[in-house]
């Protein structure tokens, strides 16, 4: 679903169809194939090329919110970032009201939004004349959006929205990517460091891997603290320097 923003564009006006933008797209697809990419470095390359690719956007942020955690992941400058908090702060613009529910949400001119007034009025003082925010992913817990700005009206016409669109789904499938590959990374040194402490139980106690585990989760649930925390703290005040996590 996608809320269509007025369009105005000519014959000798379409960007999107230029032989140097596919290749600037082709070219960011690709390199977010590569698995070691951190998640500021996806997010950070996501933006560089949102204001390559799309003439008149000047400023944007990439923006997730996960099981009521706010996070504005990455900006290309302080304005952004600050707008992007905004949103949440006043539980005004396409965010917090939209974003989650339509994959493309278009403000032509800023100066006559109806839809977020605070928001919109505080963007004008700041320079800023139209926005496009793109979905990148939804669900009950998660989202995650890319907002683009510009100083001028009517920035984000058709091909604009078109490149964005293209450029959301690339960014999506990347940070899902990348975030599960974090995950699973996270999840085998949380291993590592159990087996760590596990073994350590053994030895000092005489018990076996079972009552070993069996402690761990008692001294977890007396401390209120997660396994691998507990297990850490152990591996730690014996040997500090072979924690990895």
């Amino acid at each position: 679903m996608r809320e269509d923003p007025v369009m105005s564009t000519s014959p000798d006006d379409v960007h999107f169809s230029s032989s140097s933008h596919a290749s600037m797209l082709a070219e960011f697809a690709r390199s977010l194939r590569d698995s070691r990419r951190s998640m500021p470095k996806t997010v950070s390359s996501i933006l560089r090329t949102a204001i390559r690719l799309i003439p008149d956007a000047t400023i944007g942020c990439v923006t997730t919110v996960n099981k009521g955690e706010r996070t504005v992941v990455a900006s290309t400058d302080p304005l952004a970032e600050k707008l992007c908090r905004l949103q949440y702060e006043l539980d005004e613009g396409p965010i917090p009201t939209e974003v989650r529910h339509i994959d493309v949400v278009v403000s032509d001119d800023l100066a006559s939004e109806s839809r977020w007034p605070q928001f919109a009025a505080l963007a004008v003082d700041e320079g800023l004349r139209s926005l496009a925010a793109f979905q990148l992913y939804s669900n009950a817990d998660d989202l995650g959006a890319l907002v683009l700005y510009s100083t001028v009206p009517d920035a984000f016409d058709a091909d604009a929205v078109e490149i964005g669109e293209a450029l959301a789904a690339h960014a999506a499938i990347a940070m899902l990517s990348v975030r599960d590959n974090e995950q699973f990374r996270a999840g085998l040194a949380s291993r590592d460091i159990i087996g760590q402490a596990k073994g350590m139980i053994m030895e000092r106690f005489g018990l076996d891997a079972v009552q070993a585990f069996e402690l761990l989760a008692k001294l977890s649930q007396q401390q209120n603290l997660p396994l691998h925390r507990v297990a850490r703290d152990l591996v730690e005040a014996d040997h500090p320097t072979n924690s990895t996590f």
